[in-house]
Order: C-alpha cells, then sequence, then structure tokens
C-alpha cells in the first residue's frame, strides 16, 4: 500500500532522514516510533508530500507519488495532527466537510457522513454540530480532528503524535476508542508516536528509529523478544520485561500448564485475553492469599491455576519465543 525505498531527507546540511525503506502493507497498523528528532514526523509528511524527500522513492498503491498532483494525493490519504489542526474559524461540521467539499460531494451526501461519524466518535449531532473548536475539550476537538480525516473514507491515514497532547486520562479513553473504531479497521494507518505503550498496544509492526535510519522493523513481540541491535534494548531499557509481560496473553500460556487444580477453589477471575502482566500485578498484591486464577476461556469454561504454574508457563513461552 505504502512503499518507501532509499529515502533521505537533509535540512540546511542536517540529515533528518537517511536511507530508510519500509512498507506499510494494506490494513495494517504500522507504527514510526522513537526518540524527538529522529525523522519519524520527516518521513511521514514526505508521503503525502508535505515534504518533498531528495533521495529515493515513495509509492501509493504501486504508483510513485510524484505522479500524483500533491494536493490530489493529500485528498486520497487522510492526515491527523498532534494538535488537530482545526479551523478555529470553522464550525465542528464545516471542519468535518473540508475534504468532502474539495471533491465535490453534493450537501446531502455530506450531510449524512458528518452526523455518521460524530455519532461514531461519541459528538452527538444535536449537540456539536455548530459548535466552534474553542467551545470543545481537547478530546473532543481530537475527535473532530479524526473524523475530518476520516470523513471522504480515504484508504490510508497518517496520524502524528494524534493523542500527544491529551492529558493522561483522556489520552487512555480516545485511545481505546480509537482501537475499538469499526471505520478504521480497514484503514492502513501509519502513525508517529514516542510513547512505547502505545506504540505496543496499537501496532501490528512496529518500525523504530535513530537518527534518521530505520533500526528495527517487527511485530511487537518480536522487538521485545528478539531486538536487533544494543539501541533497540537500551530504547525499551528497565521496562522491557514488563512490556513482554504485557505481550503474553493467558490464552498462549494456558497450553504450557500442564497441571491444573480442582476448580471451585477461591480465585481471582481474569479472560483468557488478559496478559500475564495482568495476572501478576494483581496476584502479586499483599491483600490476595490464595494465588489462584480462574481463566475463562472463549467457548465458556474455565480453568483454575496457580500464580506458580504461570510463571513457568510465562518463563517457558518467552524462552520459546526467544529461540524460534
Amino acid at each position: 500500500m505504502i512503499n518507501i525505498r532509499n529515502v533521505s531527507k537533509t535540512f540546511n546540511g542536517v540529515i533528518a532522514v537517511d536511507d530508510i525503506s519500509f512498507t506499510a502493507e494494506e490494513g495494517e497498523n504500522f507504527i514510526l516510533l522513537g526518540a524527538s528528532g529522529c525523522g519519524k514526523t520527516t518521513s511521514l509528511r514526505m508521503i503525502n508530500r508535505l515534504i518533498e524527500p531528495d533521495l529515493g522513492q515513495i509509492f501509493f498503491n504501486g504508483k510513485n507519488i510524484l505522479e500524483f498532483k500533491a494536493e490530489l494525493l493529500r485528498r486520497k490519504i487522510g492526515y491527523v495532527m498532534q494538535n488537530h489542526g482545526l479551523f478555529s474559524h470553522y464550525t465542528v461540521s464545516e471542519n468535518i466537510a473540508v475534504v468532502p467539499k474539495l471533491l465535490g460531494w453534493d450537501k446531502i451526501k455530506i450531510k449524512k457522513r458528518t452526523a455518521v461519524l460524530m455519532e461514531k466518535l461519541k459528538l452527538p449531532p444535536e449537540k456539536y454540530l455548530s459548535a466552534y473548536p474553542s467551545e470543545l475539550s481537547g478530546g473532543q476537538q481530537q475527535r473532530v480532528g479524526l473524523a475530518r480525516a476520516l470523513a471522504a473514507d480515504p484508504d490510508v491515514l497518517l496520524m502524528d503524535e494524534p493523542f500527544g497532547a491529551l492529558d493522561p486520562v483522556t489520552r487512555v479513553h480516545i485511545r481505546k476508542e480509537f482501537m475499538e473504531l469499526d471505520e478504521l479497521s480497514r484503514k492502513t494507518i501509519i502513525m508517529v508516536t514516542h510513547d512505547v505503550n502505545e506504540a505496543l498496544q496499537l501496532g501490528d509492526r512496529i518500525c523504530l528509529m535513530e537518527n534518521g535510519k530505520v533500526v528495527q522493523t517487527a511485530t511487537a513481540e518480536e522487538i521485545l523478544l528478539k531486538p536487533a541491535s544494543g539501541y533497540v534494548n537500551y530504547f525499551f531499557g528497565e521496562y522491557r520485561q514488563t512490556l513482554i509481560m504485557q505481550q503474553a496473553l493467558l490464552k498462549d500460556l494456558l497450553p504450557l500448564i500442564t497441571e491444573h487444580i480442582i476448580p471451585g477453589k477461591p480465585a481471582l477471575h481474569f479472560h483468557e485475553t488478559a496478559s500475564f502482566s495482568d495476572v501478576i500485578q494483581t496476584l502479586s498484591d499483599p491483600g490476595y492469599n490464595n494465588k489462584i486464577a480462574e481463566i475463562k476461556i472463549k467457548d465458556g469454561t474455565s480453568v483454575w491455576v496457580t500464580f506458580d504454574a504461570l510463571t513457568e508457563a510465562f518463563q517457558n513461552w518467552k524462552n520459546r519465543k526467544e529461540n524460534e
């Protein structure tokens, strides 16, 4: 869907992006992760020609982006900015309608599309259609920015630190809504973030960058368990073990547990989609003495296991993954 080949960009003699290559597949959530100044935002902005590369090629659906007029390319690719980028003198409905109007949609179609998106993003049209950005909270402004990017139903969505300006509580809520939004399930999404947890939660694959270069491109599990370099290991640092535990889902650990305890014992309840990290945080609380977990399986049955059995299963899972 989006293919970047040997792309470089220099600003005033300083290399911002240095011979990078990656491909974001159709329908994939592809994350550009790294510290500030590593080149991730420059890379994103080159995809829709907000910045032109000095060297290399970028392809959209197999076609070189230079074959598109820049303004037409941007209408095919949605863009969500960190500070939402709303027009302050436009109402919510006018902000969302910007691209559909440029594409020549009729008023009825625009009105219907605007209402659908606002409902999905929990912005009741009857309350917010005529509101101005200054009358909205930060989270609401970010929702309008996402609605505007999705209005023309683009195949590709670029997101530059979309949740970065929000307070931690709002950020968690918006991120959860993002993951559940059906509008995004069929999109190719390329997102820039410096937040490790955000990258691991949202990304199908993660592209870690350092000093304008791609250091490693892999799934969350691979990048944690099989770091390609010392820098990758350093980047995730002291939290690496905790992050690995978040990747280990109980449904993956259960087949490694050979001895279950008798059902019916007092236990704490978890679903099989919970992570080992969820369990260890709860069972490690000094207030819980019976270190037993009841794990509910998708088919409605349950399995009772001890904390020790889960810990052993996690270690075996981790060893297998590292040696695959």
